[in-house]
């Protein structure tokens, strides 16, 4: 499978989506709330993992800083942490989160891209924490920035995540006149970097290629759809992009009629079901 580059989401509406922390945290909570694997991801990625050697470490998409909380005690005691993201807001809470796990903290304000101008071998450990389909064709250059020892760290989707719901936007889309060839632009953001071709994508650049498996879903029972709906609006700009191009009044069109078809189908099953399975990459041995 080659990498492609093709961009799918404009940098302003990946901000609008990822810029209201207070919401972001928001929606963490509703998916672990209605999740059926009650498991830490972010602690199997790290699990069995060596990095007490660990001087530099970059996290590309950081956000808040959610995954990095997690390193607490695994990395060398005088090791930096620097998170790149597009989202300026991003930055106080990303220190935050890393000087409270006792580290030195750098927030890099940008795109992804920037580590094309890194120096190779200068990294120790990578991470992309459900960040790498926006930016797959950075994985060559990933790989090149490592040391010797260094590891990449990727906790993906599924091409089925949210398949249930994504199938009814692509039926509302049509209903009312938009949408793209092929499917909506979040059902083909999920196929960049699927799960599924994850160790297809990354043994050519890495020697050893692990992929640890995180089946899950999220069940929202009828009474309880309201935070299905809340979930759905804070990712709009993603999961809606073909309505949002055009205007607010088609924007609501579409989100209601979306929200009307989940209601009917809850009220037939009891209950409305999304694909949620993740995997994570431990990537050892960079190529150069």
């Amino acid at each position: 499978m080659t990498l492609g580059s093709k961009i799918i989401y404009s940098p302003d509406e990946i901000v609008q989506t990822y810029e209201k922390v207070h919401e972001l945290l928001i929606t963490r909570y509703i998916i672990k709330a209605y999740s059926t694997n009650k498991s830490d991801i972010r602690r199997k990625a790290l699990e069995g993992v060596n990095l007490h050697e660990s001087k530099r470490v970059i996290e590309l998409g950081c956000g808040y800083g959610f995954f990095i909380e997690k390193m607490k005690g695994l990395l060398h005691e005088n090791a930096v942490i620097v998170g790149i993201d597009m989202v300026e807001k991003n930055r106080e809470p990303f220190l935050h989160s890393v000087a409270s796990i006792g580290y030195r903290g750098e927030f890099i304000a940008g795109n992804a891209d920037v580590i094309e101008s890194m120096e190779e071998s200068s990294s120790d450990c990578i991470v992309a924490s459900y960040s790498l389909y926006f930016f797959p064709h950075l994985i060559p250059k990933i790989s090149r920035l490592l040391t010797a020892n260094g590891i990449f760290i990727a906790i993906t989707h599924s091409r089925k995540t949210l398949c249930e719901v994504i199938e009814i936007i692509d039926e509302c889309m049509e209903l009312h006149g938009i949408g793209e060839p092929g499917g909506s632009a979040i059902g083909k953001l999920f196929t960049t970097f699927p799960l599924e071709e994850g160790i297809e994508i990354l043994k050519p650049h890495f020697r050893k290629v692990e992929r640890i498996d995180y089946r899950n879903s999220m069940i929202f029972p009828i009474e309880k759809l309201h935070d299905l709906f809340f979930y759905l609006r804070q990712k709009q700009n993603l999961i809606y992009r073909d309505a949002t191009t055009m205007d607010t009044e088609m924007m609501m069109r579409v989100t209601k009629s979306v929200e009307k078809k989940i209601v009917e189908y809850s009220n037939i099953k009891g209950a409305f079901s999304l694909n949620k399975d993740d995997a994570v990459f431990r990537c050892y041995l960079p190529v150069r």
